[in-house]
């Protein structure tokens, strides 16, 4: 198989290691040099930024004790992002491993965490799958996307049974009111066949934003039956009834398709199996505040989500399948906030009290049908849950932040559950550095696929849920007003009652039972420059060891091995980026290196345990404004009718490095992709 059994060339690591070299220096020199330099207050933001996942309030990031990385509109632009994956794995902490090329399925491992243990949301509505299982990121597109957030460590006690081991949230680029529409066109072409196009409308009126996005992608992948296509709609709207009153509406649709190429063994080749999705998103809120301390956020949300795979007989083999799911999900969530200031509680050395108090309510459902060729099943289900949460936090004058949280669900099957989550911060006064910590416990609720009886397996419904208790300490040190920011996490991860699946049933007289245990811990290294000299970097240094305390005695399967690590869980990993951006040019170098992992080799069963080699990945990104604010670079003289236009290129492994970010699934080479980006 080809890139596995590979062993790197002394040529290589030398190129590996000048690599690092060359970012360790850019860091130490702009660092450095860096301290002395004034800014103005808008990128100030830039790394201090309001961040709204963190404790369902709007709050500086400074003032958050936990553990939160905010993907503002400049870095994601920077990278040219063809996919929301190009700016995720930017992230620490973060392993978002994709399974061949565009299209293909890629998890993410949060702090190493399981792959279905974090939520997804747009605009905090829910996007996770009501069936429970793992998010896939290998279809988010990135033109409707303003910014992000990844909140890590458990959020249980404020997202429930989905966030056990963080959030990610994507925050749509609405218009403001008073903002003049624009029209943004943007196509792409390049490697592997690839088409994209994307279109944007985004504007305001006096009381009202808007955002409006349509995108395309189609490639042919770069193996046999590796082709993908991709349309995404989303549209937005705020309106402000009045200074105490303001609603927001938001659709988001996505359907595609991926040809999923065969195993490497067979040449990659199986022209009849592919997957189809569709899901989409209905959102409304409001926001109400009918005094000065008082705050009500009612979010209602409907999610639907159909699902494809089909793989009839080719060539290669005779055996068909096909399943078909539809799921869906009604969230309904009361949130009211409370905010005092210390003078009217009568507490001088309290800045503020923010008190929050939520009522959720959430039902789930699923009907599906498939035949894996020992006869057709079908099945429908449904789950419901009502939950009560409150957090207080407390912001004292001497810049001491404190935050708790708690969080009691009713499942109508299962074990009701209770959560709960402390946080605390200190910012030493003249110093410009932060000391924080959390300690929080999540939970992750069984799949569908867990407790139901499917594909001659017998389910459990008497299934606990999975729990993940966890405790970190970091370290922040601000510097120039907010443009230079280090930063230092440690954390320690338990993951008790993970449900584990045996070809034989347990005692119980079932296929699963919470039998296993695992541990992760880690440390996460970041550092950010912003414009200094126009050089602006981003880069994170993550270690890892996470490894099965328990498998519960189950054999045969090589996820979990009792004192081994987890699979697809690296000992370390780094990311770099820099972006020099003077007045019309923007260019970015970045390099991403995974060390090695395991993994396992699913071509056979029982699937043995194997050594995924590590890589390191280099890409460009080159933006040249060749009109900009209605000024061409060639004629200065007169206004143009363009208001924006930049042309583009980005280069993917330019190294052109062999590598399988998934064992068993051959990354892409070296790949380009060209193009323009006009706004009127």
């Amino acid at each position: 198989m080809q890139g596995i059994s590979r062993k790197p060339t002394r040529s290589s690591i030398r190129i590996k290691k000048a690599l690092f070299a060359v970012w360790l220096a850019a860091l130490i020199l702009f660092g450095g040099a860096g301290v002395a330099c004034a800014q103005s207050g808008e990128e100030e933001l830039y790394l201090d930024p309001i961040t709204v996942t963190a404790t369902r309030t709007p709050e500086r990031l400074s003032d958050v004790a936990d553990s939160v990385e905010v993907f503002g509109p400049e870095r994601i632009d920077s990278l040219l992002p063809g996919d929301a994956l190009d700016f995720l794995s930017e992230g620490a902490g973060v392993i978002l491993p994709q399974a061949s090329g565009r299209g293909g399925q890629a998890s993410l491992f949060l702090r190493g965490s399981e792959s279905n243990f974090t939520s997804v949301m747009i605009d905090g509505f829910k996007l996770t799958f009501p069936d429970g299982s793992a998010y896939d990121f290998g279809h988010l597109s990135p033109e409707w996307v303003g910014a992000a957030e990844i909140l890590k460590g458990p959020q249980s006690p404020l997202y429930g049974s989905d966030a056990a081991s963080g959030v990610v949230n994507f925050l749509p680029d609405f218009g403001k009111p008073g903002e003049a529409p624009s029209f943004t066109v943007r196509a792409r072409g390049g490697s592997d066949d690839t088409f994209e196009e994307a279109f944007k409308l985004k504007g305001g009126t006096a009381k009202s934003g808007y955002v409006a996005s349509l995108s395309r992608l189609d490639t042919e992948g770069h193996l046999p039956n590796d082709s993908y296509y991709r349309t995404v709609g989303t549209v937005g709207l705020e309106h402000f009834l009045s200074d105490k009153a303001k609603v927001r509406f938001l659709y988001h649709a996505n359907r595609n398709r991926y040809n999923i190429p065969g195993p490497a063994y067979q040449g990659y080749t199986d022209p009849n199996n592919h997957s189809k999705f569709t899901e989409q998103l209905i959102g409304a809120r409001a926001h109400l505040k009918p005094f000065s301390w008082l705050e009500y956020i009612p979010r209602l949300s409907l999610y639907l989500r159909d699902a494809l795979h089909e793989n009839r007989p080719d060539a290669n083999s005779s055996s068909s399948s096909i399943s078909e799911a539809e799921g869906t999900r009604l969230h309904f969530d009361n949130q009211i906030n409370v905010r005092l200031s210390g003078k009217q509680l009568g507490f001088s050395a309290l800045r503020r009290s923010i008190s929050t108090l939520g009522v959720e309510w959430e039902t789930e459902d699923i009907s599906a049908e498939s035949d894996f060729g020992f006869g057709k099943t079908e099945y429908e289900s449904d789950r419901r849950a009502t939950s009560i949460y409150a957090q207080q936090q407390f912001q004292f004058q001497e810049s001491f932040t404190l935050a708790g949280g708690v969080r009691v669900d009713s499942f109508d099957a299962g074990e009701d559950e209770t959560t709960g989550k402390l946080s605390a911060s200190y910012k030493i006064p003249g110093t410009g550095a932060r000391i924080r910590g959390a300690v929080g416990e999540g939970i992750k609720r069984p799949t569908f696929g867990d407790i139901l009886s499917l594909y001659g397996q017998i389910g459990n419904p008497n299934l606990k849920s999975e729990r993940q208790k966890s405790w970190e300490a970091g370290f922040d040190q601000y510097f120039s007003n907010k443009t230079i920011k280090f930063s230092a996490t440690y954390y320690v991860n338990e993951i008790d009652d993970m449900i584990a699946w045996s070809p034989t049933p347990f005692a119980n007289g079932t296929n699963y039972e919470n039998v296993r245990k695992a541990r992760v811990k880690g440390a996460e290294l970041s550092f950010s420059l912003i414009d200094f000299h126009d050089f602006t970097t981003h880069a994170s240094l993550s270690t890892m060891d996470a490894i099965t305390l328990d498998d519960g005695g189950v054999r045969g399967a090589p996820n979990y091995v009792e004192g081994e690590p987890l699979l697809r869980r690296p000992d370390w990993w780094w990311s770099g980026s820099i972006t020099y951006h003077p007045d019309r040019l923007k260019a970015t170098f970045r390099v991403n290196t995974m060390g090695d992992r395991w993994d396992g080799d699913f071509s056979t069963y029982p699937a043995p345990r194997v050594i995924n080699p590590g890589f390191t990945r280099v890409d460009l990104a080159l933006a040249l404004d060749v009109v900009k604010d209605g000024v061409s670079m060639f004629d200065r003289t007169r206004k143009s009718k363009v208001e924006n236009l930049t042309v583009e290129l980005k280069v993917n492994n330019a190294l052109d490095e062999e590598y399988e970010a998934v064992y068993g699934f051959e990354s892409p080479g070296r790949q380009w992709f060209a193009g323009v980006r006009a706004i009127f």
